[in-house]
């Protein structure tokens, strides 16, 4: 029996961001260059992606929006059936859209939507881009999102399990981390840059699976005493 993918074809998912937006915009930042139109672009992009994940959350909660109604400007939320299988089936009092849900579901599948334990960054995200009125507003804000964390929601709240950016830029876990590890920060770089960028490194350091080259003193001295 064919697979069921009617309403699939409605649903497009805000895309992550490349590595070279993010790139670009700290070596302009590093050199005291606040590009407004690539700050607007790349902040944008997160935005878009953050409200996607939170709206697969929302789905995974049993508040579906109807992707047709919401490209007419309209908030329709379907509520997804009691019985939670693949089969179940969500319809729009509005539109006519509908889907099941395990149509549904594979169009999040593998795309590092899910919300896990980094909801409050992108919530926190959405608002704070929202209100940042100044180019050096919305680059704190994007600096802010992409060095989250995912904690562990039920063994230890305070434990970080993987860096949230996975979710918000493009490659492999570990190429992202990687990535951010290696972002350039000039002498332009606010205190605030510098200390967030700290304190990301020392969070990855606790995560025990992952493991990043050692950094080098800035002064380029050895690490370790002679």
């Amino acid at each position: 029996m064919a697979e069921d993918t009617t309403g699939q074809e409605d649903i497009r998912w805000a895309p992550r961001v490349p590595k070279h937006k993010i790139r670009r915009l700290y070596e302009w930042e590093s050199k005291g260059i606040l590009d407004e139109e690539l700050i607007e672009d790349v902040g944008f992009m997160l935005l878009l992606r953050c409200q996607a994940i939170l709206t697969i959350r929302d789905a995974r909660e049993g508040r579906v929006k109807c992707p047709r109604c919401e490209r007419e400007g309209a908030t329709t939320i379907v509520p997804r059936p009691q019985e939670r299988g693949p089969d179940a089936r969500m319809e729009c009092d509005r539109c006519d859209w509908a889907i099941t849900w395990g149509a549904y579901h594979k169009t999040y599948q593998h795309k590092q939507l899910h919300s896990g334990g980094a909801v409050a960054a992108f919530e926190t995200y959405v608002k704070a881009y929202g209100r940042a009125r100044t180019p050096k507003a919305k680059i704190l804000a994007i600096d802010r999102l992409i060095h989250e964390f995912h904690y562990s929601l039920r063994t230890d709240p305070d434990q970080p399990t993987r860096p949230a950016a996975v979710n918000l830029i493009q490659g492999k876990l570990t190429d992202v981390a990687r990535f951010l590890d290696e972002l350039t920060y000039g002498e332009a770089a606010t205190a605030e840059l510098e200390s967030r960028r700290r304190e990301w490194r020392d969070t990855v350091d606790r995560i025990p699976w992952m493991a990043l080259p050692a950094r080098e003193p800035a002064d380029g001295s050895d690490s370790e005493e002679r």
